[in-house]
């Protein structure tokens, strides 16, 4: 299943000659999907390349208001996260709407060791996002 990226993301970058499409997010990125209404594993392939912090990024995946998976994102190399969803936690619309949430941004431009003119606040980068039956 084809995922969306909503509000609280900046516009696709293909990094040069890298031949991959990737998405900063904001403080709070919303992604949504047809809800297939049956167990499905979402599987987010992010990261954090920018060493700003002294500890890793908490990120909470959240559906409404409850939070369905939770975990530390280190500055490094991308984490393929698979999160199993139940048709409970997907709901009873047509549309399922989650929320990739950081509990820290940075703005590059504020990091003189970055180099970077870059204004926007930064959450995480996703390369790919994408929603498949459980096997």
């Amino acid at each position: 299943y084809a995922v969306v990226f909503r509000e609280g993301w900046h516009p696709p970058e293909a990094p040069e000659g890298s031949g991959l499409e990737l998405r900063w997010s904001m403080k709070s990125g919303h992604i949504s999907f047809v809800n297939p209404k049956q167990d499905v594993e979402l599987t987010l392939e992010l990261d954090q390349p920018a060493n700003v912090f002294p500890v890793a990024q908490h990120i909470e995946i959240r559906a409404g208001e409850s939070v369905v998976d939770e975990f530390d994102l280190e500055p490094g190399p991308p984490l393929v996260r698979r999160i199993a969803l139940s048709p409970s936690q997907l709901g009873e619309g047509n549309t399922v709407d989650l929320a990739v949430v950081a509990d820290k941004t940075f703005v590059p431009a504020k990091f003189a060791s970055l180099q970077s003119s870059d204004t926007r606040q930064l959450g995480v980068r996703v390369f790919r996002a994408f929603v498949q039956p459980k096997q």
